[in-house]
């Protein structure tokens, strides 16, 4: 056998596609050229790198539509986690481009480019890992199964035996959740929760927290045991990252862990009580089914005019009156804004009783007073020093603000400044007592109001004069 033929073959050939390379000297330079630009393109970060965040002045975040991640209040966003990736912006010095997106798609629009960070309730996973680079873990999360208040509480792992659990896509491959006879459902988290509020469906999973800012918009829903084992909440980069970017988000995290800033806002957003009763919870929900369609136009109508979310003047006519034209008080307010003989005189107004009317004025009223505030006060504070002011007036809600001034006070904040209107003029006022109370329910009916018509809302229901609405939005 001829041992040398081989390497004279492969000699041949490399000889051979040499003289062609010489022979066709442009045309391998341009496969040359093409073979490294797609190996760059390959090995490149598929985010900004850091140093092009900061020259650009823009990091593109992509954030979980969900209310406890983020949600948007006179066109500005707030929330859990919104709050801290903003201070993660101004820890780099540029702005936050934000894109909302279903949790679902988070990952494959953070692999194509579209962000630098992914956020939104991500739990730390082996799926995570296979598809991103997560940051470390800033706060830590227990999960629990949800049911329909009413029906038989599980008390213990052993109570579901049998039993499905509904579980949306963050809950994939966690190790932890195997104890549980879980089943991938396609929907997002909170349209399972909703689906079990109603009773469609007998119970899903869903983290601790979770569960407890749903309950603000689902009174159906109750917690059964929580699991006992934390699992790690997390932001993702890229599976090809960079370094320096990744390095930098971790030292920002690191930072706010040590200044306990995850918890505060955990504590913000999720542990401050509700005082809204079960009762007043339902029948608000009943009424968004069975009256809301009849007023809605008007509130959009009137929420565009003077420049404010059309939910918040929804939720101040559901405090006024529950939404009813024909509503009248003892004082002599009257309408579905409960307007006094003399706001209606001040604002033009020849009949209370005309729903578009009330409606236009009340929104337009708010929006005057609001510019009226010290200009100091920021948003969201200053939509509810309004808010108060249109319940109690003007100059009381000025002389409480002047009042914490002088008591060396943040008087910027409505939380700091409403708990002195009880005693406003050093004796009991017991419309300053009314004022908060009006203005904490007007917050909680702004929220359910928003989340039905983000996460709830089914258009087929509504009458013919709110989808024309709708529809010129």
């Amino acid at each position: 056998m001829d041992v040398t033929q081989p390497k004279y073959s492969v000699f041949r050939a490399v000889k051979d596609f040499i003289k062609f390379c010489l022979a066709h000297i442009e045309l391998t330079l341009v496969c040359v050229l093409i073979a490294i630009a797609a190996l760059q393109y390959y090995l490149r970060p598929q985010s900004q790198s850091l140093s092009e965040i900061l020259s650009s002045g823009e990091l593109r975040v992509l954030i979980a539509d969900e209310p406890d991640s983020q949600y948007v209040f006179n066109r500005q966003h707030y929330g859990f986690e919104y709050e801290l990736i903003a201070a993660f912006a101004d820890y780099l010095g540029v702005e936050l481009s934000l894109e909302v997106v279903p949790y679902g798609e988070l990952f494959t629009l953070l692999d194509s480019g579209a962000g630098d960070v992914a956020i939104g309730g991500i739990l730390d996973s082996p799926f995570v890992r296979r598809v991103s680079t997560p940051s470390i873990s800033w706060f830590q999360a227990q999960t629990t199964v949800v049911y329909k208040r009413g029906t038989k509480r599980p008390k213990r792992i052993e109570d579901l035996a049998g039993e499905e659990v509904l579980t949306s896509a963050r809950y994939y491959d966690i190790e932890q959740l195997a104890v549980l006879n879980l089943v991938d459902d396609h929907r997002p988290e909170y349209t399972l929760l909703s689906a079990v509020n109603k009773g469609n469906e007998r119970f899903a999973l869903s983290t601790n927290y979770r569960a407890l800012n749903a309950k603000h918009y689902l009174p159906n829903l109750n917690r059964s045991f929580i699991l006992p084992d934390l699992l790690d909440v997390v932001w993702a980069l890229p599976k090809r990252y960079d370094e320096p970017l990744l390095v930098r988000l971790n030292g920002f995290l690191q930072d706010s862990l040590d200044k306990k800033l995850p918890q505060s806002l955990a504590d913000d957003y999720f542990r401050t009580p509700t005082r809204l009763s079960t009762y007043d919870a339902l029948a608000i929900h009943r009424n968004i089914d069975n009256v809301l369609p009849q007023f809605e136009y008007a509130f959009r109508k009137a929420g565009r005019r003077a420049n404010i979310d059309w939910q918040l003047v929804a939720a101040m006519a559901y405090q006024e009156s529950r939404w009813s034209n024909d509503a009248r008080s003892p004082t002599g307010v009257r309408g579905v804004m409960q307007l006094t003989t003399e706001t209606a005189e001040f604002l033009g107004i020849d009949d209370r009783m005309d729903m578009s009317q009330s409606i236009d004025a009340a929104a337009i009223y708010l929006k005057q007073l609001r510019a009226r505030l010290p200009k100091k006060i920021n948003e969201p504070e200053r939509t509810w020093f309004a808010v108060g002011a249109y319940n109690v007036g003007f100059k009381h809600i000025l002389a409480a603000y002047k009042k914490a001034r002088a008591e060396g006070l943040d008087n910027t904040q409505w939380s700091v400044v409403s708990t002195l209107l009880p005693d406003l003029y050093d004796e009991p006022f017991n419309r300053g007592v009314q004022a908060q109370s009006y203005v904490e329910r007007v917050q909680i009916f702004t929220d359910i109001l928003r989340f039905y018509d983000i996460h709830q809302r089914q258009d087929s229901v509504l009458e013919q004069g709110v989808l024309a609405q709708t529809a010129d939005n």
